[in-house]
């Protein structure tokens, strides 16, 4: 039975954690890519986990364990008819409205069950092996769980995600699901031959998995082995925390980046890893190294967004090769948050593991650990979009992770000394003594240090937008630049810290096409190349502040897909790109590659693909399928203009592939001269049937060279960590 255990536990939480990036990336493309996706997906799976867990303890109040498997069995049985997980294109929505809950009911409907018997496999077998095996401790198994859960994480990108389509990946976790079940009934089988030993074993005299005796031996002569209130506490607040961390940080990295699985993993597995580490053996956990490790680890987060912020303010980056190493490399910036999420976790998991009660309180334990788990997401994907206007729970949640982590590491100096390696006895009493005076100095230290993170933290909420707004899809700011210089007097409108674009205040300049759409950019140069005698029909995909409405002219029309529909509120008020167009402006509100799915072909002469994300990739705009979906919109002779401008990815392999892939052109124009915010660096690849369609365009841009090695990215494949590039 304990072979059994093991295996069932292992594949369970295999199965638990391999779902989320199949129905995460299956969904992706149909809610704009957005990082709030995964945000959501992760706060449905917590709440199931959790209800899980809440299942696995009001069944383990049954006295007979024969009849708690088979209860669970049966519906395990049952789950077995909701198979395959592959959502249904019946849930593609028809426009950007309600995405989180349009997710929540998908998710329920076609993986919610059998993710909610899942969840309670872990605790409900511990509880049996507690039973079966009174001497042994129950919570390695824990470990075992995440070492499961750890694997299929990290098989996903590198295996399952290159080889199989998203189709494939579904029904493949259908049939393991399958096996899951079988196997589950082999344990039951198992747990009814030994249903006599079961029914006369104590429950609380295993061992507890400590290594520390003094502790084992004070807890076998409690009462029962109690917890308390305050660990009960600790239990729910820990877990929280660390839940609330993970998904902050996954989604600082996804604003910046893209919107992949791998970026979704990166931290789940480090969360997974912290909590084997700390269930595996108590002296894994060192109380002061990884304390302190943290509080290192925050302080320098702390500078990168502060460093970020005061970015976000300047009307030109610095040049200083350092202060663009340290706010553009992505490797250094992802290492850090990455580094500091695992100390924190190992901080937050490492107090709740040396709290853990006896095997009687095992299921108690694991709902309470899970509570928090669950408490963490509902805070930063429904309490925290709801009372701030931006991503201010990052910055809380780094103040919050400092003051844990230097309480602990106090803590821990107070009880040993500075250099004492074992507790305080009457033999060594003399150590605390002789640490007053520099556990008082680092008391001081640490107030400072708590200063300098929160005064980083508050410098960063950008106080002095006029406009701040957030809702799914990521945060909007607008700010007015050179209130003092009335010639270039402006507003500006910010995703995340990502400028997209600026509108002067004058009467003589409010309709000048700025930034990234100057005249003297790609997209300004193709739009006036195939300006003839005859009105422009014209598609953008990404709305800004509708900066190319200021291109059309009399009888052209001028369509916009956006997915945002705050965006498309900016750009009406205060943004007046779009209500003074002479064109005709059509908005269409929804998924860009979902609306021109749906549309017939709109015989566009130029489209505009720029729907960035903050600095993110729209992954799912820049595959072969989406390129097909362009190809039957536009005009023989049409253009495609790309906007490829990115601090960290270099996307010109990407277009050269998909302009290989079908016979396409390209032509790329590289704007570099930066002047005030009328101008900004741009780079944009234009893709056409033949080079007929680039006469006039020769003069101001290359022909891109070829990428040959680069595989043309799909909806089933991609894989963006490759084209990675330092930005300084």
């Amino acid at each position: 039975m304990a072979f059994t255990s093991a295996v069932a536990i292992f594949l369970g939480s295999f199965l638990l954690f391999l779902v989320q990036p199949v129905i995460g990336k299956m969904i992706l493309p149909w809610f704009g890519g957005t990082p709030a996706v995964w945000t959501t997906c992760m706060l449905f799976f917590q709440v199931l986990l959790l209800a899980g867990y809440a299942y696995a303890a009001l069944l383990a109040r049954i006295a007979s364990p024969v009849r708690q498997a088979t209860i669970h069995i049966a519906l395990l049985s049952l789950s077995l008819l909701l198979l395959p997980i592959t959502p249904s294109t019946a849930w593609k929505p028809p426009d950007g409205e309600y995405p989180a809950i349009r997710i929540l009911l998908m998710l329920a409907a076609t993986v919610g069950w059998p993710y909610f018997l899942l969840s309670a496999t872990s605790p409900l077998v511990q509880a049996w092996f507690a039973r079966a095996y009174p001497t042994r401790s129950p919570y390695r198994l824990y470990a075992l769980s995440n070492v499961g859960s750890l694997g299929a994480l990290l098989l996903y990108p590198f295996v399952v995600e290159p080889a199989l389509t998203t189709t494939q990946q579904g029904t493949l976790w259908s049939v393991a699901f399958v096996v899951f079940v079988l196997g589950s009934g082999v344990l039951a089988v198992q747990l009814w031959r030994l249903r006599f030993a079961l029914q006369t074993a104590p429950v609380d005299s295993q061992a507890t998995g400590t290594s520390d005796k003094k502790r084992k031996r004070k807890q076998d002569a409690s009462a029962a082995g109690m917890p308390s209130t305050y660990d009960r506490w600790l239990w729910l607040l820990l877990p929280a925390l660390a839940s609330l961390m993970l998904l902050c940080i996954t989604n600082h990295l996804c604003q910046d980046v893209a919107v992949i699985p791998f970026l979704w993993i990166l931290p789940l597995a480090i969360y997974l890893l912290s909590l084997i580490i700390c269930f595996d053996r108590d002296w894994w956990y060192s109380r002061r190294w990884f304390s302190l490790g943290a509080v290192v680890m925050i302080l320098i987060a702390s500078d990168l967004s502060y460093f970020a912020f005061v970015d976000s303010i300047r009307a030109t980056p610095s040049s200083s090769p350092l202060w663009r190493f340290v706010r553009y490399d992505i490797r250094f910036i992802i290492s850090v948050y990455l580094a500091l999420f695992f100390l924190v976790c190992m901080v937050c998991h490492g107090e709740v593991v040396r709290r853990k009660p006896v095997a009687s309180k095992l299921t108690e334990f694991y709902l309470s650990v899970s509570a928090g788990g669950a408490l963490g997401g509902f805070i930063v994907a429904v309490v925290c979009p709801l009372i701030f206007a931006s991503f201010l729970e990052l910055q809380i949640g780094l103040i919050v992770s400092f003051l844990v982590a230097i309480s602990v590491f106090l803590s821990d100096v107070n009880q040993r000394g500075l250099s004492a390696a074992k507790p305080l006895t009457k033999k060594n009493a003399s150590v605390k003594a002789e640490s007053k005076v520099p556990l008082a100095l680092m008391t001081i230290v640490s107030l400072l240090a708590v200063f300098a993170v929160v005064s980083a933290q508050v410098v960063s909420l950008d106080l002095d937008s006029k406009i701040i707004i957030r809702n799914f899809y990521g945060t909007l700011k607008v700010r007015e630049w050179f209130e003092d210089d009335p010639d270039h007097f402006g507003r500006a409108m910010y995703h995340g810290s990502i400028l997209h674009g600026y509108q002067y205040m004058t009467a003589e300049k409010e309709n000048m096409p700025t930034t990234y759409y100057s005249e003297q950019s790609g997209v300004g140069k193709a739009i006036v190349a195939k300006r003839g005698a005859t009105p422009l029909k014209i598609g953008v995909v990404g709305l800004g502040v509708g900066t190319i409405a200021a291109y059309g002219q009399t009888g052209d029309t001028m369509r916009f897909y956006e997915i945002n529909p705050l965006v498309i509120d900016l750009a009406k008020d205060p943004f007046t790109f779009l209500s003074k167009s002479p064109a005709q402006i059509e908005v269409v509100s929804g998924d860009a590659r979902l609306s021109l799915e749906r549309e017939s072909p709109q015989q566009f002469d130029v489209l505009v693909l720029d729907a960035f994300s903050g600095d993110s990739i729209p992954v799912h705009l820049l595959t072969r399928e989406a390129m097909e979906i362009y190809l039957k919109h536009m005009k023989p002779d049409g253009i495609i203009a790309i906007h490829v401008s990115n601090r960290y990815v270099n996307l010109a392999p990407v277009v050269d592939r998909l302009a290989a892939a079908n016979g396409l052109q390209q032509w790329m124009i590289t704007q570099n001269e930066m002047k005030y915010l009328e101008l900004a660096v741009s780079e944009w690849i234009l893709l056409a049937p033949s080079t007929q369609a680039f006469e006039g365009l020769e003069a101001f841009g290359v022909a891109p060279k070829s990428w040959p090695d680069f595989e043309a990215w799909t909806d089933d494949y991609n894989n963006l960590f490759e084209l990675l590039q330092p930005a300084y």
